[in-house]
């Protein structure tokens, strides 16, 4: 479990209204190809310049890492909506640093590691490294960012919308209350990332705008803190004010599995 913060300074709370709650009302996603349908890609590869060199992913937030909060709660935000999803079954891939402190946190035991060539080569060098080593059967992946530790209360509904959309749609893009896209806050289907990844040739410092352009998007409103990301370190003083107010999402206990 990720633990819940303690006591901590009085933030102002984030936004219009709180985060869109963990979900109980019952899966949303049908099981279409067995076992690993859906599996989750988190990229922690950035050079974090306005944290002066210290690497976000690692700062911690309450008694756990930020990547740790994103990891488990994307885990979660799959779990809730894929049936008889488990944390065991459910393949994940963080590209990042290998000597990257949450390596050794029990609460990623099971992620697999890889590194974006070359290191720092930016979002879709990472994305690429990771889609490289997931297993076929992996039909839809959910990418998610190590430095947004509330996304997963999203994934749900980014699922939902992949799945359910009439047109035919390679990927749901979370878009903020400002109307930005958040290409790391999407569900994306595997064949049409490939091939998006493909014909981008070298990864290495392609912008993820220049990914969506390949691929058919649907849009799927998400809250400010499911797509707050803690570029600055004021956003770590959001985060901590959303624990302490409880209205972030926690991602559950032992996982869910």
């Amino acid at each position: 479990m990720v633990p819940r913060q303690g006591a901590g300074p009085a933030v102002p709370r984030q936004g219009a209204g709180p985060v869109v709650p963990r979900q109980g009302a019952g899966p949303v996603v049908p099981r279409q190809t067995g076992r690993m349908q859906v599996a989750v890609v988190v990229l922690a590869g950035g050079r974090a310049r306005r944290w002066g060199g210290v690497d976000k992913t690692a700062v911690v937030l309450g008694a756990a890492t930020v990547l740790e909060y994103a990891v488990r709660g994307l885990q979660d935000g799959v779990c809730a909506a894929v049936p008889d999803a488990g944390t065991s079954d459910l393949v994940t891939v963080v590209a990042g640093p290998a000597d990257h402190s949450a390596r050794a946190a029990r609460s990623l035991d099971g992620v697999r590691w890889v590194r974006e060539e070359p290191p720092h080569g930016g979002p879709v060098a990472g994305l690429a490294a990771a889609v490289d080593v997931l297993p076929p059967g992996a039909g839809i992946v959910v990418v998610g960012a190590g430095d947004a530790p509330f996304a997963g209360a999203a994934v749900p509904r980014l699922l939902e919308a992949l799945v359910g959309s009439r047109a035919r749609t390679d990927a749901a893009v979370g878009v903020d209350p400002g109307g930005r896209r958040q290409p790391l806050l999407a569900a994306y289907r595997m064949a049409a990332l490939q091939g998006a990844l493909s014909g981008l040739g070298e990864p290495a410092g392609t912008s993820l705008g220049a990914l969506l352009g390949r691929l058919r998007i649907v849009e799927v409103p998400v809250a400010d803190l499911e797509a707050l990301d803690l570029d600055t370190p004021d956003g770590l003083g959001l985060a901590l004010g959303a624990l302490e107010a409880g209205t972030a999402h926690v991602p559950a206990a032992g996982g869910c599995s």
